[in-house]
């Protein structure tokens, strides 16, 4: 049975102990451990950093943590300043941070993510509840999130990035890997992926780009693609001005302010424009566009 919030709160305010097989050195403000060392459940009010093998016994909250090899523990972290790892770092819990955080190597939270500060990982970065980033988020190498993911600044992926719920990014994103999501990608800024996406629900950004452009285009098409659609969108896909998709396939409505749907594209609704459509060779359409005005331009 898991924690409540108050038990988990009365175990965090007890003043955590230490015990270190190597060397410990504390002031004022710092707490600093090397070698093998053993942190248990409860509070330490300064900034801690570890070098070496770091154990979290349970609940534990501090000032800021950074790690320098690897850490595990067995709760929920809570850190009043930044949370930096290079190495390994794994908690069974969850993580929340009143700055930013960073992570190099690997990285594995079992449960929710909140995260005030920017984020960015470099490695592979598993987050098994939701995700709440209040800053920018930048993702490169392996990033997944099993459950909902809200990002209120901008958001930069380059790798593999996965999202087993909605994935809301006010900001926009940029993704120069392959994005899969598991429900609607919703953007108040552009979205734009050059990689390969798969987004099950509905796609919807102020200016929305799927596929490449220019002489990474004219590479992609030197080298050759097996995958017919590299780009999918299960529900529908809107965009407050422009859509501009190639290699694309979209089960719904495709509706734009002005729409461009390039080569060995299909829409399985139908596509809606305010401005202008152009449609390139190999396109299939199942249904006749049709002109909107202004004020229809609505999801």
């Amino acid at each position: 049975m898991e924690k409540t919030i108050k038990e988990t709160n009365e175990n965090v305010e007890q003043r955590a102990t230490i015990s270190s097989a190597g060397s410990l050195k504390e002031t004022e403000d710092l707490v600093k451990i090397s070698g093998s060392s053993s942190i248990s459940s409860g509070i330490i009010p300064k900034f801690i950093k570890i070098s070496g093998s770091g154990k979290l016994g349970g609940d534990f909250k501090c000032n800021g943590i950074r790690s320098l090899g690897s850490l595990k523990g067995e709760g929920n972290l809570t850190s009043l300043g930044t949370v930096r790892s290079s190495g390994s770092f794994g908690i069974s819990g969850g993580l929340v941070s009143e700055s930013s955080a960073r992570f190099s190597g690997s990285a594995k939270i079992g449960q929710d993510v909140n995260i005030l500060g920017p984020v960015k990982s470099s490695g592979s970065f598993k987050v098994g509840g939701d995700f709440i980033g209040s800053s920018d988020a930048k993702f490169s190498g392996s990033a997944r999130i099993e459950g909902e993911t809200t990002v209120q600044g901008f958001t930069k992926s380059s790798g593999s990035f996965k999202v087993g719920g909605n994935l809301q990014t006010n900001n926009g994103i940029k993704s120069s890997g392959s994005i899969g999501v598991g429900g609607n990608l919703l953007s108040k800024k552009d979205v734009t992926v050059e990689g390969a996406a798969n987004v099950k629900g509905n796609l919807v950004g102020e200016n929305v780009t799927l596929g490449l452009k220019g002489w990474k285009r004219w590479l992609s098409l030197r080298i050759g693609s097996s995958v017919k659609h590299p780009y999918k969108v299960g529900g529908n896909l809107f965009a407050k001005n422009n859509v501009d998709i190639r290699a694309t396939l979209v089960t719904g409505d495709v509706k734009g302010y002005d729409v461009f749907i390039g080569r060995r594209s299909e829409v399985g609704g139908k596509v809606y424009f305010v401005n202008s459509l152009k449609v390139k060779r190999r396109v299939k359409l199942n249904k006749e566009p049709t002109r909107i005005k202004p004020e229809e331009l609505k999801l």
